[in-house]
């Protein structure tokens, strides 16, 4: 630990979804008993949760968290806990803490983490049978090391299934270079569910993708030449482009359209192409 008691660890979140929570882990957290330290062998240290346990970081302020400690849930505020006895040998304690998020049925916006973003902060205080002087606050800092959306809401689109877009054998010549001239077209209907009863309110659907190279109107495809647009009442929804709509009494639905384009003057390749993106529902 470092003078003043706060420690930045930079961490891959991933995240593990429950009904009732997100968990943001993919990291440990481990404390040993100081080397050298001059101690007797049954010298101890307790480490414990401390004021609250948790803060949130700006992107997670305003939404209901809590701490994961040994598999059992403590939401914000987190009482005062034991989280590892530490013994006077070199041998470190796996803290087995990590934070969430919990989750609500009803929509909310989806939270866009990225690289450096401070997640949380867990705090911690220290005691010990010897009679030394106490750490009366240890601040962790986890530091986001990726980019990832998180989204609190346990509304779903489709059931939260996959949507499989399969626009077959296609003749390469045939694909147009525009959303709005191309023949290659496949409908979708979106069915908006959300657990919460009696829930009537505008929402937003964002496409969340990379575009196409040669065009940011359309989502990138393997196939470098070809590009798939969404369309929503013929009204073209860009690669992290959104378009509004609403749920009555907890549902709702909207059928869209997606049309494969190749870069103008390109004869696409023969051969099967892949590409992938994410649709969030979340509040204008």
């Amino acid at each position: 630990m470092p003078s003043n008691n706060s420690l930045d660890i930079k961490v891959h979140v991933q995240l593990s979804a429950s009904s009732k929570r997100i968990m943001l882990e993919g990291y440990s957290l481990e404390c040993r008993f100081s080397r050298d330290s001059g101690l007797p062998s049954s010298a101890r240290d307790f480490w414990h949760t401390t004021m609250g346990g948790i803060v949130p970081g700006p992107k997670l302020a305003g939404y209901n968290i809590g701490l994961n400690i040994r598999s059992a849930d403590y939401n914000a505020p987190v009482p005062e806990i034991l989280l590892a006895t530490l013994y006077n040998y070199d041998m470190a304690a796996n803290l087995n803490t990590y934070m969430y998020i919990i989750t609500r049925g009803s929509p909310g916006s989806p939270i866009n983490i990225e690289t450096n973003d401070l997640l949380g902060t867990i705090q911690l205080r220290q005691t010990n049978n010897t009679g030394k002087p106490p750490v009366p606050l240890v601040r962790i800092n986890l530091i986001a090391n990726n980019r990832l959306v998180i989204e609190p809401s346990t509304c779903t689109i489709n059931g939260n299934y996959p949507i499989t877009v399969d626009f077959s054998n296609v003749d390469r010549t045939r694909i147009g270079e525009s959303v709005s001239n191309t023949p290659i077209r496949k409908a979708v209907r979106l069915n908006y569910s959300c657990p919460d009863p009696g829930i009537t309110l505008p929402i937003k659907i964002t496409m969340k993708g990379y575009s196409a190279s040669f065009s940011r109107d359309v989502l990138y495809m393997s196939n470098p030449n070809v590009g798939t647009g969404l369309l929503r009442n013929g009204a073209l929804v860009r690669p992290e482009g959104w378009f509004n709509t609403y749920i009555s009494n907890s549902g709702g639905g909207d059928n869209l359209e997606f049309v494969l384009v190749r870069k103008p003057g390109s004869v696409p390749t023969t051969g099967a192409f892949t590409g992938s993106a994410t649709l969030v529902m979340g509040l204008p």
